[in-house]
């Protein structure tokens, strides 16, 4: 997180003592390490909604496009369907119609 080295926490540790004093310096460090910690759970559950947002997006984007594939292959299987059926409908409209009677008996 941080590039914090060893002797940069001792440095800070002495300071802290000379400043604040024996008495108060175990408080003030258990107080930083408690605000430590909350920063690091809000950090944590933000990366966290980060993620699922984009994993949410690309989910969409995945339904999205498989939609689209769908959509192009139920159009090819309509236009298929029509080509099959284009005879059926032909040989029931020559079936509707009435045959004029003609004459000579054939």
């Amino acid at each position: 997180m941080f590039d914090i080295g060893f002797t940069e926490i001792v440095l800070v540790a002495v300071i802290g003592l000379l400043i604040l004093g024996p008495e108060r310096m175990p408080v003030a460090v258990r107080t930083v390490g408690l605000w430590v910690g909350k920063i690091k759970r809000t950090i944590g559950g933000v990366q966290k909604e980060i993620q699922d947002e984009l994993r949410i997006d690309e989910i969409r984007k995945k339904a999205d496009h498989n939609r689209k594939e769908i959509e192009g292959r139920m159009a090819e299987l309509r236009a298929e369907a029509d080509i099959m059926e284009a005879p059926v409908v032909a040989a029931q409209e020559n079936k509707a119609e009435p045959k004029e009677p003609t004459i000579g008996g054939s």
